[in-house]
């Protein structure tokens, strides 16, 4: 009686060697979408759980926390305020952080070092690749809106959001409800912001530029910034973006003057800003509206759809494609 010896012939493993990359290739992407819609929903977790703080907020303090507030010293508003985050951290089970900051001091000052330094994981995204940030900050990708318009550190009478700076004797109020005349549906309160790359010697998309003019409309600001050459490192003004969420100030604030993911633009020339909202989410970028809800919004929505999100009072109404 013989015997027949089982295996496989040397032709069969050629051919399963061959399928293994095959089958691998079709599995990664199919992984990779799994993983980016993880991350996704848990950035819109942190996003909502933002907004819900900052309703508790209002409940104690009746009104939204400042975009800029605490501590006023001298004519440099941005540097001497504290962040809408700073604010809302005894709302978001972070009490004993919120004690160790000192708010009769700057944000920048070496008393706050501490407070500075200290990662909140609700304040990042996972999706974010820039996961080191300098030592001594913290990181932050949630920023809070600010305005749809291009003028800087303005109270409540020139910046159209929901946390603007305060410069009068009521250094931690934002915006009430009452405020929020277009709706808490239509308009914005939180949204992304990838952080930056720490270097003004390499051209990243996280940059912010300078286009070196006065513009004195939204359309001007924006379309200089578009324009410009982005590796031309003479317009490359900053790459902090998202450092730290203690200071109110471009790491923790936003507009809505250009569109989702478009080029950042500081103008120095006039006190003018585009900082626009980013994230790597495919397309888009979560957004947070002041009602508590949160929905994805396309880098494509309209610029018109797009402002009317970024205004409390301007009797505007988003659109059908928002």
């Amino acid at each position: 009686m013989s015997r027949r010896r089982s295996g496989f012939t040397l032709i069969e493993l050629l051919v399963v060697i061959a399928i293994i990359p095959i089958l691998i290739g079709l599995l990664l992407p199919a992984v990779q979408k799994v993983r980016e819609a993880a991350a996704r929903a848990q950035c819109q977790s942190h996003l909502k759980q933002l907004v819900i703080a900052a309703h508790n907020h209002h409940d104690a303090q009746k009104s939204f926390p400042p975009g800029g507030g605490g501590f006023l010293s001298s004519a440099n508003l941005a540097n001497q305020r504290f962040s809408a985050h700073s604010f809302l951290l005894p709302y978001i089970e972070q009490d004993n952080l919120y004690r160790l900051i000192d708010f009769k001091v700057s944000p920048d000052a070496a008393a706050n070092a501490v407070p500075r330094a200290q990662p909140v994981p609700i304040f990042l995204c996972p999706s974010d690749p820039q996961s080191a940030v300098p030592s001594g900050w913290a990181g932050n990708n949630y920023v809070a809106n600010y305005s749809n318009d291009i003028r800087w550190q303005q109270d409540a009478s020139g910046a159209s959001g929901v946390f603007w700076f305060t410069n009068a004797a009521a250094l931690t109020k934002g915006a009430r409800f009452a405020d929020i005349i277009d709706g808490s549906s239509n308009t914005a309160a939180f949204c992304e912001r990838l952080k930056g790359d720490w270097s003004n010697a390499v051209v990243a998309a996280t940059d912010f530029f300078n286009p070196g003019i006065a513009p004195t409309t939204r359309d001007q600001a924006m379309q200089a910034c578009e324009a410009l050459d982005p590796n031309n490192l003479a317009f490359q003004q900053r790459s902090d973006g998202g450092g730290y969420w203690l200071r109110g100030w471009h790491m923790t604030l936003y507009t809505h003057v250009s569109l989702p993911n478009g080029r950042a633009c500081n103008f120095n020339q006039n006190a003018t800003t585009t900082m626009p909202a980013s994230s790597s989410h495919t397309q888009g970028v979560n957004l947070a509206l002041c009602d508590g809800s949160v929905r994805f919004v396309s880098s494509t929505v309209s610029l018109a759809a797009w402002r009317a999100a970024g205004s409390r009072s301007g009797n505007e109404v988003p659109g059908s494609d928002f």
